[in-house]
């Protein structure tokens, strides 16, 4: 039987939190079985709180901004990707044409991440070049099932000369996620006690919608909850790799520190 993963919603940064429980609650309203209603209407009313709570906590932040227009670097590099993918399809040369072929098939995987929320684009965009460096040989990571070896089986990156707008996007994406992380810490000094209340409800509500929801799937089977669950497990598995990312970017920042401290 599918249920919806386990997540705490704690763990996140309260912008972080706003934006997932934005998406969670859009998915769970799919959900029409009345006795799942009850617990949606609650938690989309704690969102609803907690949203209001946020727009009263000080306006827009300083770097607001900033991440806004670092979110359109990485769609204007996002496309550029697209395109030499497209381009490089047509190549007159049949080996090189099929690495672009089998690029397409990844990219195709993903969606359009350009028109997603601000932490569901990173998300895809870091399982994307995640994938795309297994795809030329860079990374432990395994490729898709689909793609088979052929002929160019190295460097295939650089053969259809997108190996560049990979490695740029990889940066400036690490970059919204640094500015996004600062905005957050910032906002975080002037949270109110409403807003930290109204926080913990909504985390409350989640927690409750999906114990609810799962149940429901146990007793009656997944058929009619399929959909909301691997929405809602997609969602999470987007925020959970954020959050190993940053965990992992933080022991290294921490064992620099100390290996660059003087020995006793």
């Amino acid at each position: 039987m599918s249920e919806i993963k386990y997540h705490d919603p704690s763990r996140l940064r309260q912008e972080e939190a706003f934006g997932f429980h934005k998406v969670a609650t859009a998915e769970m309203e799919k959900c029409t079985d009345a006795k799942f209603v009850p617990a949606y209407q609650t938690y989309k009313t704690s969102y609803d709180t907690f949203d209001e709570a946020l727009k009263q906590g000080g306006g827009e932040n300083v770097l607001s901004q900033s991440v806004k227009a670092q979110d359109a670097v990485c769609d204007k590099l996002y496309r550029g990707l697209n395109n030499q993918v497209s381009t490089m399809e047509g190549f007159f040369d049949p080996a090189i044409a099929e690495v672009a072929r089998q690029a397409r098939i990844i990219l195709k995987k993903y969606g359009n991440p350009t028109t997603l929320p601000y932490l569901e684009e990173a998300g895809v965009l870091h399982n994307l070049i995640q994938e795309l460096e297994a795809f030329d040989g860079v990374s432990d990571s395994e490729s898709p099932d689909e793609i088979s070896a052929d002929e160019i089986t190295t460097n295939r990156l650089s053969a259809i000369h997108i190996d560049g707008w990979v490695t740029r996007l990889k940066t400036e994406t690490a970059r919204f996620l640094e500015l996004f992380a600062e905005r957050n810490t910032q906002n975080a000094a002037v949270v109110t006690g409403a807003t930290k209340a109204a926080r913990l409800a909504t985390d409350s509500a989640y927690r409750a919608a999906v114990k609810r929801l799962n149940a429901l799937a146990e007793v009656n089977g997944d058929a009619d909850y399929i959909d909301v669950i691997n929405a809602m497990n997609t969602l999470i598995d987007r925020q959970q790799a954020i959050l190993k990312a940053r965990a992992t970017k933080s022991a290294n920042k921490r064992k620099e520190e100390a290996e660059g401290q003087p020995k006793a």
